[in-house]
């Protein structure tokens, strides 16, 4: 089993991958039109994270459970849990019901807010192997998760379990993500690898893609609903890409190993001075769709 952590990007996480006030906006206003309007939910984010997605979701009072492998995120996320009004609440694994008490019990940190009538839960867990009974959840939320984990379809089963009968997985996508950047910025991706191929490495990430996800959803029997969210363009530079990769900050450069790694990116330094020469800052666009993958249990 490998589930890739970003506790090395913790620092850098949102700022490299956060959504605008409005991009947030509308995709908490979908993702909460088909939640309804029924706050005693029980909602449950695997890969949680920083709180990008829950922390808007907050503000509407559900019940939430989020799970995330990495403690520096969720530590990141807590960062933010006190200015919004939030206070954590002394309360040991097995105090709810559907916490399976096991002879490792995980970390868990509880969270209300006097002036909100739901409550958030926050549990340090591997989304293959987790911590509660079946049938536990109203709705299970994920966002650019299953591409970081090898045994994915261990992790669906594992929401299935958990879901209720009736329940929904909804999954926050990036339609057509490997297509999105338009021609001249996608050039340093490829080479970087390529080169890394060349010594014997791989930037392939070990899960699934989203399309992987959705028709092993129907093998089991669920379709999946697409639901367009909205559309936002986003710039960037070659030389930023570059400091990207240099930094290790996006999983197709952390998943190589030291030993390939820095011989291949002294390689694509070379070569992206050659490649783009003056054009090293040249500004790309990149066309985002956002949708949301409904799938009913």
């Amino acid at each position: 089993m490998t589930s890739i952590s970003f506790d090395a990007v913790a620092h850098r996480y949102d700022a490299s991958r956060g959504f605008s006030q409005d991009v947030t906006r509308q995709l908490t206003e979908a993702i909460v039109a088909l939640l309804g309007t029924k706050r005693e939910e029980r909602i449950f984010e695997v890969g949680v994270g920083t709180g990008r997605i829950a922390l808007p979701l907050l503000e509407y009072g559900y019940h939430y459970t989020g799970v995330d492998i990495s403690m520096k995120m969720l530590d990141k996320f807590q960062d933010k849990l006190q200015p919004a009004g939030w206070r954590e609440k002394a309360l040991p694994w097995g105090s709810l019901p559907n916490e399976q008490l096991t002879e490792r019990q995980p970390e868990v940190r509880h969270f209300v807010h006097e002036g909100k009538a739901g409550e958030l839960r926050l549990v340090v867990a591997d989304m293959t192997e987790l911590p509660f009974h079946s049938q536990s959840f109203d709705v299970v939320i994920a966002t650019h998760v299953f591409h970081l984990i090898s045994s994915w379809q261990d992790a669906l089963k594992e929401i299935l379990r958990v879901l209720k009968p009736g329940g929904l997985l909804l999954r926050c996508l990036n339609e057509g993500w490997e297509k999105q950047w338009h021609s001249g910025a996608q050039d340093i991706k490829t080479q970087w690898s390529s080169i890394v191929e060349e010594l014997g490495g791989t930037t392939r990430l070990p899960g699934a893609t989203d399309q992987e996800v959705t028709t092993w959803l129907q093998q089991m029997g669920l379709s999946t609903e697409l639901i367009p969210v909205t559309s936002f363009q986003s710039e960037t530079r070659p030389r930023v890409i570059l400091e990207e990769i240099e930094q290790r900050l996006w999983t197709y450069a952390s998943v190589v190993p030291d030993a390939i790694f820095y011989p291949a990116l002294e390689r694509l330094r070379v070569w992206a001075h050659e490649h783009y020469g003056e054009n090293l800052d040249t500004t790309y666009v990149k066309q985002t769709r956002l949708a949301i993958g409904k799938t009913q249990v």
